[in-house]
């Protein structure tokens, strides 16, 4: 798996806190104005930001190559209805010329010689059944048909900041799959290597997280689940 950031917003601090500012005051110079405050000063702002509401964070995009994943990642990737995506085809692309086509083993078979063997071997057969298809007639988008979710594949991803604020943060849980976690720590690094400021906006304090619980509980229609999840947060608050 590779990361690569393709693009990015370049003037973001000094955008974040025009955008921010434009609420109170709507200003052409402004821009121009904040580019030449102190970097204390930006700092001072941007911690106030971190902290409050995140619509100015939308203005700050990222680009992101993302090589040698599994579909199966990727189907849950575009479930990030907030961004945009350009996937490597296999509607007319055929996969087996060149290199052909690579795969992932999960941790569970690639360290079991038995099951590693089993899963190699069928992988071999659908390669030769997928190039039988073709060379017999088949259409490349009726033959994908046979391909395996776990076939490597590169996707790129546009979001801007707000939205890849919150992807991370709704999928840090240990729960997600290790090849998501994966790919989002290399997202993140890749964004703090050009953005390290970034940080305060992208790790939550536990104040943070306590607050965007009790927002999302406050959502929670059934009145008796509502009251013992508070509680749960009240809870965390006080150790």
């Amino acid at each position: 798996m590779k990361v690569t950031l393709l693009s990015y917003t370049p003037n973001a601090i000094d955008l974040l806190i025009f955008t921010k500012n434009t609420r109170l005051t709507m200003s052409p110079g402004g821009l121009d104005e904040i580019a030449n405050w102190g970097i204390d000063r930006k700092f001072t702002e941007l911690e106030y930001m971190a902290n409050t509401i995140p619509s100015s964070w939308e203005f700050v995009d990222y680009t992101f190559m993302i090589e040698g994943v599994t579909r199966a990642f990727t189907h849950q990737l575009v479930r990030t209805r907030t961004a945009s995506f350009a996937q490597q085809t296999m509607l007319v692309l055929n996969v087996s010329e060149g290199n052909g086509w690579d795969y992932l083993t999960g941790p569970s078979i690639e360290h079991n010689d038995d099951l590693r063997a089993k899963y190699e071997s069928t992988m071999e057969r659908i390669d030769a059944a997928y190039r039988t298809l073709i060379k017999d007639g088949s259409k490349i988008e009726d033959a994908r048909g046979i391909l395996p979710t776990n076939i490597l594949t590169n996707i790129v991803m546009k979001i801007n900041m707000r939205n890849f604020v919150e992807l991370i943060h709704k999928r840090s849980s240990p729960r997600v799959q290790g090849e998501y976690r994966a790919v989002l720590d290399a997202l993140k690094a890749s964004v703090l290597d050009v953005h390290p400021w970034a940080t305060m906006f992208i790790e939550r304090t536990f104040d943070q997280a306590a607050q965007d619980l009790d927002d999302e509980i406050s959502d929670i229609e059934d009145e008796t689940k509502r009251t013992r999840m508070m509680k749960l947060v009240d809870q965390m608050r006080s150790k």
